[in-house]
């Protein structure tokens, strides 16, 4: 267990990196203020960009607000997953065509598993995946800031 939560750190370490340096922060700039070496850090932004799918250009914004989402979920379970679940009470209102209600079900369902299948599954790079994070039900989940980073990791990562 203590492994696998180390793991998530990193991983979560590593897409902070990637996020300053698309935020306009160079290596060794991120490298300074971290006290790393810039090979480090060069190290952690081609690791993390190895784990981003090769998307359509449409498809890579919707993909890091879920990265961004499954940082923040990490650091509040209770507080993403609440409003997870009254933003798809709200959207349950609204009427919708048989398969989005079908891709509402299946965010509640996702709902109950463990944070780490959670994160997984809204991170799926599969069909399956790419519809749910079409039909997101964390709207107001993330800061400004946060989407302007997912913004900008999208931008870096559709130039290669």
């Amino acid at each position: 267990m203590a492994r696998q939560r180390m793991l998530v750190l990193a991983r979560g370490r590593q897409e902070c990196i990637l996020g300053l340096h698309a935020s306009g922060l160079s290596v060794r700039g991120i490298a300074e203020r971290l006290g790393s070496s810039a090979s480090v850090i060069q190290d952690a932004i081609r690791t993390a960009k190895g784990r981003h799918p090769q998307a359509r250009r449409e498809e890579r914004f919707p993909f890091e607000l879920h990265v961004m989402l499954g940082m923040r979920l990490r650091e509040n379970p209770s507080r993403l997953r609440g409003l997870a679940r009254e933003n798809l009470e709200r959207m349950r209102r609204t009427p919708r065509a048989a398969v989005a209600e079908r891709w509402l079900d299946r965010w509640e369902e996702l709902l109950r598993l463990p944070d780490d299948e959670l994160e997984k599954a809204m991170l799926a790079d599969d069909e399956e995946g790419r519809d749910l994070r079409q039909i997101s039900p964390f709207a107001g989940a993330l800061s400004p800031e946060d989407r302007l980073v997912a913004m900008k990791k999208a931008q870096l990562l559709a130039k290669g």
